[in-house]
């Protein structure tokens, strides 16, 4: 039986609490507060699922010249009967910069010995805050380095970000409820 109701419950009651963890410890620790809701999210829809979402779950890069890095990672790494299934990048917002960097950590993902050839990418964000001729342009070169699509979940109501309706403003936070249909989505992803 799915707890979806009280993993959507977790979810407002820590975008609630925002506002007091920002006017209390400031900008900085509500701006990270805000990138751990979606972590968390992400964590609980795995776990209500029955599947294992590991983070600092480290990989190899691939050998160049003798060389390799061994902490490759992104947010979740996703496993179903102890087998990496999916890899997802996890952000409140998700602008040009995020975006970027996640496409390259998740081509050297798919490029690692360490990675199963079937793995499946997807970021999961609350609001985007970047242009669609960006968001093209970058999911155009993951499928031609990777041959895979690039799953893209915006799961607030207000799909693009306003600046100057920040998550932990009280006033505002309304504005980060959940869009259950794109929720629904990312879980039959995750379980496909």
């Amino acid at each position: 039986m799915s707890n979806l109701n009280l993993i959507i419950d977790a979810y407002n009651a820590e975008v609630a609490d925002l506002p007091r963890l920002h006017q209390e410890k400031g900008g900085g620790k509500a701006r990270n507060a805000s990138g751990v809701i979606f972590e968390n999210f992400v964590q609980r829809i795995c776990t209500d699922n029955g599947l294992e979402a590991k983070k600092n779950d480290y990989k190899r890069t691939e050998e160049i010249g003798g060389l390799f890095h061994k902490k490759l990672q992104v947010d979740k790494h996703i496993y179903r009967d102890s087998v990496m299934k999916k890899a997802v990048e996890s952000k409140c917002y998700l602008d040009a910069c995020y975006f970027k960097r996640a496409i390259g950590d998740f081509i050297e993902l798919c490029k690692s010995p360490d990675v199963p050839d079937d793995v499946e990418y997807a970021i999961l964000t609350g609001q985007i805050d970047l242009a669609e001729d960006t968001l093209k342009y970058y999911s155009a070169g993951f499928k031609r380095d990777t041959g895979k699509n690039l799953n893209l979940f915006v799961i607030n109501q207000f799909k693009k970000r306003n600046g100057k309706r920040a998550i932990y403003m009280e006033e505002y936070n309304g504005d980060f409820q959940l869009d259950i249909q794109e929720v629904n989505k990312f879980v039959e992803w995750l379980n496909k």
